[in-house]
């Protein structure tokens, strides 16, 4: 491996002078500081931690102060297939001269969708937005039109629009009445979804379930949530926005070898474009053509030229036990290395998915994962404070680089006294 794909680092404080000089700048005219929420300085840890990022080839990033990083944030996990993917930057060039949209449909819109069907299990048909919350929320209205009922449950996050966010500001109060948002973060919570499911009985419409990431459903829970849905009349809507392309080609569908009745998908569809859909059988999805469900740029020709060559990607490599294999791989060696030093963080969920997990209560998880994040990113690591991704970019070596990289951290948050050792070790074996 060359020394090029991996960061250079020094072990001292960053140097975060631009990145702080654009934050103040950010902070005067983007409401927020960023488009999203997640990527908010204060989602990391403010002060050790970049804020802008600079360029990213494979899965190495470059701050705008020059500071290079082994990147598991990812995009928020759009970028299945790393930076400056070669499949991702000649689709754009070869196809950039068509233009972006058109007045009319073109033929890249049913060849993308074709590639979709193919791959995604009971998909007879699929539709194209923009967003994850896009997908999401015309799965919401299509349920709604199917079932003739007005009321969901939610599992996970599903997107920010209202009848998902209902207990945000801004939102009107009587939204409440019609979504129940289920947490499924640990599994002593499972019944817990089909008791809701039963309660609401034939006023329910769908659940919408995005899987839990701290932990891994089953097979059997998976289809006894399905079959209490249809027991009282809903639908059951997987909501694979990050799942999709990760756990499997046909995602968690596939993976399980669980049926839903329509799934959702975003992010990794088009490893970083802007694109999401909603697919599933013909006797559901024809039913779209019922309702205003429109979005002018669900047809902007670059993002399905990518979608089109990012799922020839997936058929065709071995990235789905690329991404495993390195996520146990990082999994056993963080762990090993935790449980050397008596220090309770844990690597735990998807392998390709990665959820680091310090603490039970979400505030001394927060406050010990900022920390450590803090001491990733100037031995040259960046991950987020949970959940967390593979790419087909990254490299056994980068792998033991940050297992390395996290003992490291983790001693060093020792020496300090921000988090204890449960055995008095002071080194960590090997």
């Amino acid at each position: 491996m060359s020394a090029a794909q991996l960061p250079k680092v020094s072990g001292e404080a960053l140097n975060l002078t631009k990145s702080m000089e654009l934050l103040a700048q950010a902070e005067a005219i983007v409401p927020g500081t960023t488009q999203s929420l997640m990527k908010r300085p204060e989602q990391f840890a403010y002060g050790s931690f970049p804020v802008f990022i600079d360029h990213g080839d494979g899965a190495l990033v470059t701050d705008v102060d020059g500071n290079q990083y082994i990147d598991f944030i990812c995009g928020l996990g759009a970028t299945t297939l790393g930076h400056n993917h070669p499949a991702v930057v000649e689709a754009i060039r070869n196809n950039l001269d068509k233009g972006l949209i058109h007045s009319l449909p073109t033929e890249v819109e049913l060849r993308a969708t074709q590639a979709l069907i193919d791959i995604i299990p009971n998909a007879e048909m699929a539709r194209f937005f923009k967003t994850g919350a896009d997908a999401t929320s015309a799965a919401v209205r299509l349920a709604r039109h199917l079932t003739k009922r007005e009321r969901i449950i939610t599992v996970g996050y599903n997107g920010w629009h209202d009848h998902f966010m209902y207990y945000t500001p801004g939102v009107p109060a009587v939204l409440s009445q019609y979504t129940e948002q289920v947490s499924l973060m640990a599994p002593h919570e499972k019944p817990n979804l089909i008791a809701a499911i039963n309660k609401h009985g034939d006023q329910l419409a769908a659940v919408l379930l995005s899987m839990p990431y701290k932990h891994c459903l089953d097979t059997e829970y998976l289809n006894e949530v399905k079959a209490a849905c249809h027991a009282v009349g809903a639908l059951f809507v997987l909501d694979e926005v990050v799942t999709g392309f990760r756990l499997a080609l046909g995602g968690a569908q596939e993976f399980y070898g669980v049926d839903a009745d329509f799934v959702c998908l975003s992010k990794g569809i088009a490893a970083g474009m802007p694109l999401s859909a909603i697919a599933g059988p013909k006797k559901y999805l024809e039913r779209l053509s019922d309702l205003q469900v429109s979005t002018t740029f669900g047809g902007e020709m670059l993002s399905l030229e990518v979608c089109y060559e990012v799922i020839n990607v997936y058929r065709n490599t071995n990235y789905f036990e690329h991404v495993t294999k390195l996520g146990q791989r990082l999994r056993e060696g963080v762990n090993a290395k935790a449980e050397a030093l008596g220090v309770a963080l844990r690597v735990c969920g998807y392998d390709a998915i990665p959820f680091f997990a310090f603490a039970p209560d979400m505030p001394t998880h927060a406050r010990l994962m900022e920390a450590l994040l803090g001491t990733l990113a100037k031995r040259g690591v960046i991950l987020r404070r949970d959940v967390n991704f593979l790419t087909s970019a990254h490299t056994i070596e980068q792998i033991d680089f940050t297992i390395e990289a996290v003992a490291q951290g983790l001693q060093e948050l020792l020496d300090r006294g921000i988090i204890e050792s449960t055995n008095g070790k002071e080194q960590v074996a090997g």
